[in-house]
């Protein structure tokens, strides 16, 4: 979606369309986008006449987070996807388990399973790239690839093959770059990596669907500073960490796992049955959900 407008993807080829003004007030209300890309869509028009949007379908899967405005609106970043791959970096930007944390629990509210894809492993050691992944403390698959040098793609082709997977990550780690990788006639812009600082710079700056070759659909979506949760609910944040989610119940069904009388996943802290570093990342993703 860009300005007014809307691009539209039969299966074939690209078309342009507008929205129909009910939407796009009916949608501000609580999104701060109408529509995202993957919607699915009912148009009229067509032959000589423009195309319009006039309906968006029910979502049978949503990427979104929130916006932070006033309002507590939310931004749908994508719809329909299958799994949202997390895309870090080996190097600089330095790999962020907290992202990770936080992307992998928006994903798996949706609907998506979340995958993690460790990119410039070249500029480091297996051993500093298995680090990073076991610094991951939600259960997901994960990959190590070098968009520079294409090692580990055979691997990231084959869990992306088939599904609708949508990429998210921090400005710079490189998602145009593997992108590009996936998708050899993509265009999506690259940009140059530092030779000073090895940064990366923010290119993409829109999200936007591609054709996977051999079937499948990527979305590429711009890098991102931080991620907002919004509200989220103690059980949602509990669900993405396997030890509290596999706890026996607690006492209260309302259970936050904090101060409460009869609290498993306190007690299996005590126990040593749920790691420390698990349980902390628990705590700090509800304060960051603003959980009361």
């Amino acid at each position: 979606m860009y300005g007014a407008n809307v691009e539209l993807w039969d299966g074939q080829s690209i078309r342009e369309a507008t929205l129909a003004h009910n939407l796009k007030t009916n949608a501000r209300s609580t999104h701060s986008n109408p529509l995202a890309v993957g919607d699915e869509v009912e148009i009229e028009g067509g032959g000589s006449d423009p195309l319009r949007v006039t309906a968006v379908l029910p979502r049978r899967t949503y990427l979104e987070r929130a916006t932070g405005d006033s309002r507590g609106r939310t931004q749908i970043i994508a719809a329909n996807a299958t799994q949202a791959v997390i895309v870090s970096s080996l190097d600089e930007p330095p790999f962020r388990p907290g992202l990770v944390d936080r992307w992998g629990l928006l994903a798996r509210r949706g609907g998506l399973m979340p995958v993690l894809c460790l990119n410039k492993v070249d500029l480091g050691t297996h051993e500093e790239a298995q680090r990073a992944i076991d610094e991951a403390a939600i259960p997901l698959q994960a990959v190590t690839v070098s968009a520079q040098n294409g090692s580990g793609f055979d691997r990231l082709l084959e869990m992306v093959h088939g599904t609708t997977s949508v990429l998210v990550g921090h400005s710079g780690v490189g998602k145009s770059s593997l992108l590009r990788r996936l998708i050899p006639d993509a265009e999506a812009a690259t940009g140059e990596v530092s030779a000073k600082n090895r940064k990366g710079r923010h290119t993409t700056t829109s999200s936007r669907l591609y054709p996977l070759p051999g079937g499948g659909i990527l979305i590429d979506t711009p890098g991102v500073r931080s991620v907002l949760l919004g509200h989220t609910e103690p059980a949602e944040v509990a669900a993405v960490f396997a030890e509290i989610a596999d706890a026996p119940p607690c006492r209260f069904r309302t259970c936050t796992h904090r101060t409460e009388p009869g609290c498993t996943v306190l007690a299996g802290l005590e126990s040593g049955t749920i790691p420390n570093r698990v349980y902390a990342r628990y705590r700090r993703l509800l304060e960051e959900a603003e959980v009361k």
